[in-house]
């Protein structure tokens, strides 16, 4: 049993070993990649958080992703040369304004398609960019001393990712 137990630790640490790993940043976030085969790829990725207070109004937001990618040619040996790729993902954001007299919060989901590709640089180092397409599917409410109101919608979603990566192994 305490061979089966090893042998099953040293595959997983084998097959995790091999799958390249990638930590980058892009405006106004970051992001973790994780190839699965020789093809795909999992990301995801968390928006830097806004947060303030102006004049006495206090704001808070963050956003949040998750995708799945498909390489269509692998980078050269050396890393360098341009590898494009497409996939789809999920996005979720949320904000929370108030002040003394009213708050406002909302919440978007926003499922899409989208195509990049990562210019390599060298074997560790890759600039990347990115346009997706989508739908944002939004609520948002408002609440005052006087009144509260909320709303719900779908409308037409596009998003830009610019960046660079670093290959962890």
């Amino acid at each position: 049993m305490k061979k089966l137990a090893l042998s099953l630790l040293a595959l997983t640490a084998l097959s995790s070993a091999s799958a390249a790993e990638r930590f980058g940043f892009y405006l106004l976030g970051a992001q973790y990649e994780r190839d699965t085969n020789a093809t795909d790829a999992f990301r995801v990725g968390l928006g830097l958080p806004v947060a303030g207070v102006f004049e006495g109004t206090g704001v808070v937001g963050v956003t949040g992703n998750v995708g799945w990618l498909r390489h269509t040619r692998a980078l050269n040996g050396d890393g360098t040369g341009v590898q494009p790729y497409y996939g789809a993902g999920l996005g979720l954001s949320t904000v929370f304004a108030s002040n003394s007299q009213a708050s406002v919060g909302g919440v978007v989901v926003y499922p899409h398609v989208l195509g990049g590709a990562n210019f390599g640089l060298n074997d560790r180092w890759a600039l990347f960019a990115e346009a997706s397409a989508g739908v944002n599917v939004y609520a948002v409410g408002a609440s005052s001393s006087y009144s509260s109101d909320s709303t719900s919608g779908v409308g037409p979603g596009f998003g830009l990712r610019v960046g660079a990566s670093y290959r962890i192994r």
